[in-house]
């Protein structure tokens, strides 16, 4: 997930659909 609101209004939505949605974040680095 990017962290804008289009990503939590898409995961919202799956799980309004009977998805299971898991976010996941990659931080590439350490600042």
């Amino acid at each position: 997930m990017s962290g804008g609101v289009d990503s939590a209004v898409a995961a919202a939505r799956a799980v309004a659909a009977g998805h299971d949605v898991t976010g996941v974040h990659l931080a590439l680095s350490k600042n």
